[in-house]
């Protein structure tokens, strides 16, 4: 049997990915390509609960009901060590529950296999495969967890 595999899924990065930005409609459609790349995965899509407030307006209230839904798990008001920690810590959680954890993210957590994300045409693609985990060494120990975007 193939090993379990549960990927966490960033929802600053992915709706935000490659946009001025974020979109809502990018995420769920993300989302619905990986799991048609990979039905055999499970999926948890995890953000930072300021992500609503960058969303245009009229994607915040359907925000609010992936929240309620639980399509979207915010990182809780308060996080100790900030979103990073929190993302690290739920990784671990979900590591009791599957052979593998990868995590979908642009954020710098040493570690953590990181899967690559590419879009194919209208289609988002994801390197499951190919996840490979960032060294400690390569992290930039300039304080900021988040690579710079070019935007100053």
């Amino acid at each position: 049997m193939p090993p379990a595999t549960t990927v966490l899924l960033d929802a600053d990065t992915v709706a935000g990915w490659r946009r001025t930005a974020p979109s809502l409609a990018q995420l769920h459609a993300a989302v619905e390509d990986l799991r048609r790349e990979h039905p055999d995965v499970t999926i948890a899509v995890v953000a930072d609960p300021s992500l609503k407030w960058a969303l245009p307006d009229d994607e915040q209230a359907a925000f609010e009901d992936d929240i309620v839904s639980r399509s979207v798990v915010c990182a809780p008001a308060g996080t100790r060590d900030g979103t990073n920690a929190w993302l690290a810590a739920v990784a671990e959680a979900a590591a009791v529950r599957a052979d593998r954890v990868v995590v979908i993210t642009d954020r710098a957590l040493p570690g953590l296999p990181i899967v690559r994300l590419t879009r194919v045409g209208d289609r988002f693609s994801f390197d499951l495969a190919g996840a490979a985990p960032l060294s400690r060494d390569v992290v930039p120990g300039s304080g900021s967890s988040r690579r710079r975007r070019g935007r100053r």
